[in-house]
């Protein structure tokens, strides 16, 4: 088999000295467990047809044989080694051996490097990408030519039996010649999963069939390991620290004393426990106590009381200051308003986002902790205070300044006994209206921050995203003098909060300690939690039927859907991964017919590639100003590694029928060759998006076109036998609307 080591049940062996000694002699790039699929269980439909999907659901997946595989990358080109992943005893059967398949370039390009870790080319992974390999395979089979028409035909998420990967869905049509005298050419159509990280995943095999399909599944495995999560993940400031009104995130607050236990289906006993998992399933969070709703907005008198107190905006002095507000809706109908005001500052070494001044319990009276606690951390007043960072992005590339694991601990300076906590309501009144803050007994004094880890989550409407995991710590004692004597100090303060942080999107999941807690690891319950339900794009997206003008698509929308008032379709003749689509279902609203989570594109041309994509929206009123605002989900919510540059929409693929659409690409590279009966004609794969296959002509004098007929009409594979009478041959690409090229002949 061309692609899998694994083909059925049975293993390709390259046995004794002839195997290449230099697996054995060196480490591999890579090396990762698979799994076998046993194909006599039910095979997912997700596995047996992938094209036309955003979401793949193969967790139900068995496996039949553990094998260990080895990836090396070697100037003579690429290897793959599998071997049983089960030590055979020494007075044991003895089984399938180490199986070798190495890939090299005729050429000495990097073409075998493109197959076997494809993961390390960007631009092969954009949605729509294409390319053509030609190669020389050595296996158990002997050595023969490899041809490989590849294209990146979907991205999205492949729930494995291991877990949730973000992946593309690369196709390809493999052509291979097992050589002079050994029979017609062996075509195979495979579709195979890539992470950015970790490569291939998983793939599925089988013969092709006349059109594009493929006829059965003869091979299929997946990666049996649990793989590590986001840890290459970064975070860009512009990803972050996003303008106002640029999103809008609801979330459920299960309420004070909520055990963590309850919160994954692991039952993680403590915080620390959370912590250390690779990945984290809130997705039964589904309730709370109260609703979360979050936006963010200027700095303005009608969103908040405080506007112009000390850490907002006084007098208009710091427009470039944000306000992210959260209204809590408790199941009584009560609301609560909590506020943070941030400002960017871009410094020689870092850009820092410091958190100015905000509110808790806006506008209610009561305690410290109950009532309204406004805090600043400016000197708009003209009292100088100890600045507090909120996020720092200490790294730098050509894509900007961001953040990720291993980055120092980003903290304050310790307070000294600073007035920066009042006790008012909305700037009026109170008993004891300033209160100060330091360190006291193990208390230090100071806020600060630290990027834990990458991972994935999942979350209550059934959404994973890659994230990392954030901690920031309050540890400070607060007095009711300014002297700070002991005498007067009212409370302690060591508050961990847990941020689950996704590129652009924001926070996805928050996890809050009690007011005073010995640690941040030992902890067994939270006093707050915010586990985003939405706004998100739908959780998939599919194909579900096409006519020569017409596109149909279907939606998951997630599982939880009460703030999702509509939704837009985009489409367009490329992907969205190059550039905006070119329509859209608000400008071109006469094209698209909704019915619930379907819709159908009209007024398509025959024959033509679409690729598009579905996102939510929701319309959310500001309790404090009483606006009405239509936010939009993301429309590129992917983020493979974490990396701007493979920021990517979850969108489908899909073609009209009909249509004239005709190859624009010569075919090159022919060859004759005598075969058993016969002779094999082979060409080099064409790329064209029109493409169904190949059409090969013959001719007793090619004096003129008029004197060729056609000897067989191919499906996309590059070789054919036949015993034509004929001395003369030509092979053009086959479209919809007729052949494409003929070089010479014009045609």
């Amino acid at each position: 088999m061309a692609v899998l080591a694994i083909v059925g049940a049975s293993i390709l062996i390259l046995h004794g000295p002839d195997a290449r000694a230099t697996a054995a002699d060196r480490q591999p790039a890579r090396q990762v467990r698979l799994e076998t699929v046993d194909l006599s269980a039910p095979i997912p439909e997700d596995l047996r047809s992938p094209e036309g999907k955003t979401r793949w659901d193969l967790i139900a997946l068995r496996g039949k044989e553990s094998v260990v595989r080895d990836l090396y990358d070697g100037l003579d080109g690429a290897l793959i080694a599998d071997q049983p992943a089960a030590p055979v005893p020494a007075d044991g059967p003895r089984g399938p051996g180490r199986a070798h398949h190495l890939y090299t370039d005729p050429t000495g390009g990097d073409a075998a490097r493109r197959w076997v870790f494809p993961e390390r080319f960007s631009e092969l992974l954009r949605p729509g990408a294409r390319a053509a390999l030609d190669l020389v395979l050595e296996d158990a089979e002997g050595a023969g030519r490899l041809h490989i028409e590849m294209e990146t035909v979907g991205i999205g998420w492949a729930l494995l039996p291991s877990g949730p990967r973000e992946v593309i869905l690369q196709r390809a049509l493999l052509s291979r010649d097992a050589g002079h005298d050994r029979g017609s050419a062996q075509e195979e159509l495979v579709h195979r999963f890539v992470d950015r990280r970790a490569g291939v995943v998983a793939e599925v095999a089988g013969p092709i069939s006349s059109g594009r399909g493929r006829l059965a599944i003869t091979g299929a495995s997946f990666v049996d390991q649990v793989l590590a999560g986001a840890a290459t993940l970064k975070i860009y400031v512009d990803q972050l620290d996003t303008p106002v009104f640029s999103g809008v995130s609801y979330g459920w607050d299960k309420g004070p004393n909520t055990s963590i236990a309850s919160l994954t289906p692991q039952g993680y006993a403590t915080m620390g426990d959370l912590i250390a998992a690779d990945t984290w399933d809130f997705s039964g969070d589904t309730s709370g106590g109260a609703e979360d709703a979050s936006t963010g907005v200027s700095v303005t008198a009608a969103e908040t009381c405080n506007a112009n107190r000390c850490g907002y905006n006084p007098n208009g002095a710091h427009p470039g200051r944000i306000m992210s507000r959260e209204d809590i809706t408790n199941t009584s109908g009560a609301l609560n308003k909590t506020n943070a005001v941030t400002e960017r500052e871009t410094r020689a070494a870092d850009v820092t986002v410091w958190l100015r001044g905000g509110a808790q319990n806006e506008g209610a009276s009561g305690g410290f902790g109950t009532g309204e606690s406004r805090f600043c951390y400016a000197n708009d007043d003209g009292v100088n205070r100890t600045p507090v960072p909120i996020w720092r992005f200490p790294n730098q590339d050509a894509l900007g300044w961001y953040m990720q694991p291993g980055d120092p601990v980003w903290t304050s300076g310790a307070f000294s006994c600073e007035q920066n906590i009042f006790n008012t309501v909305c700037g009026a009144g109170g008993i004891i209206p300033q209160i100060w803050s330091k360190a006291c007994g193990t208390h230090t004094g100071t806020q600060s921050g630290q990027v834990l880890k990458g991972g994935v989550v999942t979350l209550p409407s059934g959404h994973t995203f890659n994230a990392l995991l954030v901690k920031t710590v309050a540890d400070f004692c607060v007095y009711a003098a300014s002297g700070c004597s002991s005498l007067f100090k009212v409370d302690e303060v060591r508050t961990f909060v847990y941020l689950w942080q996704v590129p652009v999107i924001g926070t996805v999941a928050r996890l809050t300690s009690g007011q005073n807690v010995a640690d941040g690891t030992s902890l067994t319950t939270v006093a707050g939690t915010d586990f985003i339900f939405g706004l998100f794009p739908p959780l998939g997206i599919t194909v579900t039927g096409a006519t020569d003008t017409t596109v149909s698509l279907s939606w998951d929308p997630g599982r939880d859907t009460h703030r999702i008032s509509g939704y837009k379709v985009y489409w367009g003749t490329a992907s969205g991964s190059g550039g905006p689509y070119a329509f859209d279902s608000a400008r071109n609203p006469g094209q698209v017919a909704f019915a619930g989570t379907t819709a159908t594109l009209s007024g398509l041309s025959p024959g033509t590639t679409y690729y598009a994509t579905v996102t939510s929206l929701s319309v959310y009123t500001d309790p404090s100003t009483h606006v009405a605002t239509t936010y939009e989900s993301l429309l590129y919510p992917t983020q493979v590694s974490g990396d701007p540059a493979f920021v990517y929409p979850v969108e489908v693929q899909a073609s009209t029928t009909g249509g004239t659409c005709i190859p624009a690409t010569e075919v090159t590279g022919l060859t004759v060759g005598q075969v058993s009966g016969g002779i094999q004609i082979c060409w080099n794969p064409v790329s064209d998006p029109c493409l169904l296959g190949y059409e090969v002509l013959g001719a007793a004098s090619p004096s003129a076109a008029a004197n060729f007929s056609v000897l067989a009409d191919t499906g996309p594979e590059t070789c054919w036998i036949g015993d034509p009478a004929s001395g003369y041959f030509l092979v053009a690409a086959r479209g919809t609307g007729g052949t494409g090229p003929w070089g010479a002949y014009g045609r």
